[in-house]
């Protein structure tokens, strides 16, 4: 039977949690640049959603205006309100 040295079974179990803590950190890493990414792209598609629904907003003021006599009140709403959230600026502004 082989005699087993406990240092050199110390020396063993150490070198395997010195592999595993690089291996740990190679994936960790990995999962950091991932999820970096991730962000990235979130960052881009909440960009692209705020200027598409500012697109919208544009088209249907647009829209209303130009439209038949039936959509004018539509248009007149929508203008009163862009009119009401200047005065809400202008009023902050003059704090």
């Amino acid at each position: 039977m082989k005699e087993t040295n406990p240092i050199e079974t110390l020396r063993e179990k150490v070198q395997r949690l010195i592999d595993d803590n690089r291996s740990l950190r190679l994936e960790l890493g990995k999962v950091v640049a991932e999820r970096d990414k991730i962000a990235r792209q979130k960052r881009k598609a909440e960009e692209k959603i705020l200027e598409l629904e500012k697109r919208i907003r544009v088209l249907d003021t647009a829209n209303a205006l130009s439209g038949p006599r039936s959509d004018t009140r539509a248009a007149r709403q929508r203008v009163n309100k862009l009119l009401r959230e200047i005065d809400r600026c202008i009023a902050l502004m003059n704090r």
